[in-house]
């Protein structure tokens, strides 16, 4: 019974140090974070394993779980498997957001800046241009590291530099920081 609490702690720890990078796409922070959430249990469990390894011949049913679990939860967040299933909900919201791109950018005319929501995502604010590229800038950690969305209905493909790197995510829609 012990075995099995460790493990649904184990389980509700993973879950909880993954949840936050729904809502950001690619955070290395995140990997900082999910070994400290999960170093708790995986010290219970090893407690609970070497009592039930001399008190109890069948705990291995339950106590090999927590192994599974920490190694899927590292995996997803060592690939940020999150950030990009939070993008993929998300996609139809930021398409429909990237067309009204020039309704939803908050800093022309001297109008302060905003915060825009969009599915999970919280911006800080949203500019575009007269070509139709929208970039989206992620309130987290603004304005010391800039980090967000571009749209680039053109098509052409922008350069990473030393500052700034990348990622394609299929389509006119590309991830920075």
């Amino acid at each position: 019974m012990v075995m099995a609490v460790a493990v649904v702690a184990t389980l509700v720890c993973c879950v909880w140090a993954l949840w936050p990078s729904v809502a950001v796409f690619d955070d290395d922070e995140v990997l900082f974070w999910v070994a400290p959430v999960i170093a708790i249990p995986v010290l219970v469990w090893l407690v609970l394993v070497i009592v039930a390894g001399v008190k109890y011949a069948n705990w291995w049913r339950w106590g090999l779980l927590v192994p599974v679990f920490i190694i899927v939860t590292m995996v997803l967040a060592g690939i940020h498997a999150p950030g990009r299933i939070g993008w993929m909900m998300t996609r139809s919201e930021m398409d429909q957001a990237a067309a009204a791109c020039e309704t939803l950018d908050s800093g022309r005319l001297g109008v302060p800046y905003k915060s825009v929501t969009i599915g999970p995502y919280e911006f800080h604010h949203v500019s575009s241009d007269l070509d139709g590229d929208c970039i989206f800038r992620f309130s987290r950690y603004y304005p010391v590291v800039s980090s967000g969305f571009m749209y680039l209905p053109d098509g052409r493909t922008p350069t990473s530099t030393i500052d700034t790197r990348y990622v394609h995510l299929g389509g006119y829609w590309y991830y920075f920081r």
